[in-house]
């Protein structure tokens, strides 16, 4: 029996090893993309999220250490490049560098006049203008230029960061998930909008666990527990890696084992498809080929949780 148990740790140990060994691919990566001005410009604030979430919850010392020397770097660029930025700034742009102000702040860095700034720029715009629709006042509209669900935890999302860093929205993250309930039940597989439901629930996760830091209870969303169960599979037979990474590190938070044979099924996917740069293969558009790398980095790696669930 000792032995059974000691081959069992071997694999699990040999598997950890190779995950970790992947993500360090995919961080070189993912920086050599956030160093391209035609990227980074674009896509300052989620890169520099990216970065920044894996220098902080990361049980890697390692991994820790390289994305926080990575993304100080790409951190003080943009915080150099504050001047020429804020002029073109509009209610289409100013979120992007809402987060790219939160992800400076977790890599250690303050920016109190960019903060300033932004605060002055966001109370210009009313909330439907920064937001899609008012989830004070409405429920989400049927007719919008993107998918209900993507304009749903596009809204939960970004009030989330704007209340981290007290930014004039009136809009909070619990008056978006108010508005959830027109949404349900979540689509079925195949169905044209299940696509986006899955995003719009792991959204729900990373909002709930500060992304990444803490791991809900295991009593936490069983409704959307399921879903995303649901949908692993699917994933895995589309060969969706940015969406199979994402349940993966949700189902994690949500308590899922690392043993699980699903998770194990999606990461060892994520490691069979990865490719010699470190990437998972380019897309159309430069947001497409980053965000898979950062949905694998966090589907990969292993995060520093707390042992306890807090209290919520």
């Amino acid at each position: 029996m000792q032995g059974a148990v000691a081959a069992v740790d071997t694999v699990e140990e040999e598997a950890a090893g190779a995950r970790e060994r992947a993500v360090h691919r995919a961080l070189d990566c993912l920086y050599a993309i956030a160093r391209r001005p035609a990227v980074f410009h674009v896509y300052d604030g989620h890169l520099l999220l990216a970065f920044a979430l894996t220098a902080t919850t990361s049980r890697s010392a390692a991994l820790r250490r390289k994305a926080r020397t990575m993304g100080r770097e790409r951190a003080r660029s943009w915080m150099a490049r504050w001047p020429a930025i804020r002029p073109r700034l509009d209610a289409d742009s100013v979120l992007q560098q809402v987060i790219a102000l939160d992800a400076a702040g977790r890599l250690g860095l303050t920016a109190p006049r960019i903060q300033h700034d932004l605060r002055a720029i966001v109370a210009r715009y009313s909330t439907a203008a920064l937001l899609y629709f008012d989830p004070k006042r409405e429920e989400v509209p049927a007719k919008l230029p993107v998918d209900p669900y993507e304009a749903w935890y596009y809204a939960l999302t970004n009030a989330y960061f704007c209340q981290r860093q007290a930014m004039p929205l009136r809009a909070r993250p619990a008056d978006v998930v108010k508005r959830l309930g027109r949404l349900l039940p979540y689509p079925a597989v195949g169905t044209p909008r299940h696509y986006q439901a899955v995003y719009a629930v792991t959204h729900i996760v990373y909002v709930r666990n500060d992304y990444g830091e803490t791991r809900l209870s295991p009593r936490a969303l069983p409704r959307e527990r399921a879903f995303l169960r649901a949908s692993l599979a699917p994933a895995l037979e589309q060969r969706e890696p940015d969406t199979v990474a994402e349940i993966v590190e949700s189902l994690l938070a949500l308590g899922a084992a690392t043993t699980d044979p699903l998770i194990a099924a999606g990461r060892r996917f994520l490691l069979a498809t990865q490719r010699a740069d470190g990437g998972w293969g380019d897309r159309g558009d430069g947001y497409g080929r980053f965000h898979t790398i950062w949905a694998a980095i966090d589907g990969l790696r292993d995060h520093a949780w707390p042992e306890v669930p807090p209290r919520r």
